[in-house]
């Protein structure tokens, strides 16, 4: 099934747009103090939910194309397709944050530190590829936020070679569920090997549980994975259950509970630094994505309590402008946060307006850069491409 023959799902894309704002707002609120009772709901975990969602969709898109197995004509044509999508803004954020880092500098000397190998660190980000990195500088210091594309862009070169595995096995009901399961215990044994390694024998902190652990595609795959299998499951006709509006409903709340849950329980303050580790990977890295692939999978079986308010056309446009807000916001955050550093008193009505200001700017974007670069690229590459 291929993007342009596949029905849509608006109701997930309109989540992406609340994902990308739980991301956005939870990095705005470090420079005012949000109110204490939405503070939980803001911060990275709308990436795990990016994650989850992008191994449901792109199996649901791309099931019938590689179920035969991985041809390079097929794969070409959707690689194009994925990078077309993905490519041209994250480009445009890394050329706009790396002019107002100049800007800065010249504005206000020493007050960016660029990494000390500037032009492979650039040159790495530009290609997205670190996620591999060995520099916390070379993943975070340039568009911060873009670590999760090169992550994701791994999870787009291996992806069709998943489902022809799938396929290739035949896996229904149970064996998919085994897949669930190894996946998860896969994820636990990761987080454990790490926490083991910088607890209890010293190995540094930072970049093991920081740089590696948090952002590595090897640590992040079962999110992915878990959307993935979800996929099938329902696709695959192995959730008839599903197919009515009771179990949907129910699913979707116990989705929505487990989110609350994991947002407002009382988990270890910072100050009991092991217990905080421990709870911060294993929930921030993994426990999401259960509420996630719950939430995921009912919007996509069909209309749900949450559907009237997902479907209308402004919703749909937003979630469309996600990627958009996503991978554009740390521009306007790093603006604002060296203004308030030279001075300027920084009040949420401000922050309110540069909110808003990113927003529009997304839009803006989508409609005037990101969907002709699209259309050009996926015309120009897909052409010169292999034929069948």
């Amino acid at each position: 099934m291929s993007p342009e023959d596949s029905r849509q799902l608006p109701e997930l894309t309109s989540t992406r747009f609340l994902a990308a704002m739980v991301v956005m707002l939870g990095h705005f609120g470090l420079l005012i103090a949000p109110a204490g009772w939405i503070a939980p709901m803001l911060g990275g975990y709308g990436v795990s939910f990016f994650f989850v969602l992008s191994g449901f969709i792109l199996t649901y898109r791309y099931w019938d194309d590689f179920a035969p197995g991985v041809r390079f004509a097929a794969y070409w044509r959707y690689f194009v397709a994925r990078i077309a999508r993905v490519y041209p803004s994250y480009v445009l954020a890394l050329v706009l944050i790396t002019a107002l880092y100049f800007a800065i500098s010249h504005l206000r000397p020493g007050s960016i530190e660029f990494p000390g190998n500037a032009v492979v660190s650039w040159i790495t980000n530009l290609f997205a590829l670190q996620t591999f990195a060995r520099s916390a500088a070379t993943q975070q210091n340039w568009n911060g936020p873009s670590w999760s594309i090169s992550t994701e862009f791994c999870f787009y070169a291996l992806c069709p070679i998943i489902l022809a595995l799938i396929a290739q096995r035949g896996l229904k009901g149970r064996g998919l569920l085994a897949v669930l399961g190894a996946t998860v215990a896969f994820g636990a044994v990761m987080q454990v090997i790490v926490l083991v390694l910088v607890i209890r024998h010293g190995w540094d902190r930072w970049f093991w549980l920081e740089l590696v652990a948090s952002r590595n595609i090897f640590w992040r795959i079962p999110e992915f994975m878990v959307g993935l299998v979800a996929a099938r499951l329902w696709f695959g006709g192995h959730l008839a259950w599903l197919a009515r509006p009771g179990p949907r409903n129910a699913l979707l709340a116990a989705g929505f509970a487990g989110l609350v849950l994991l947002n407002y329980a009382p988990w270890p303050p910072d100050t009991e630094e092991t217990a905080w580790l421990i709870n911060r990977h294993f929930r921030l890295d993994l426990g999401y994505m259960v509420p996630f692939a719950c939430i995921v999978l009912a919007l996509a079986a069909g209309p749900t309590f949450a559907s009237p308010l997902l479907t209308r056309p402004s919703w749909v446009f937003l979630g469309e402008i996600s990627y958009g807000i996503y991978i554009y916001h740390w521009i306007f955050w790093t603006a604002l946060a060296h203004a308030r550093a030279a001075g300027l008193e920084v009040s949420p009505t401000l922050v309110t307006g540069v909110v808003v200001l990113t927003i529009l700017f997304a839009a803006a974007s989508y409609v005037w850069y990101e969907r002709p670069a699209r259309l050009f690229i996926r015309r120009k590459l897909a052409r010169k491409g292999p034929g069948p």
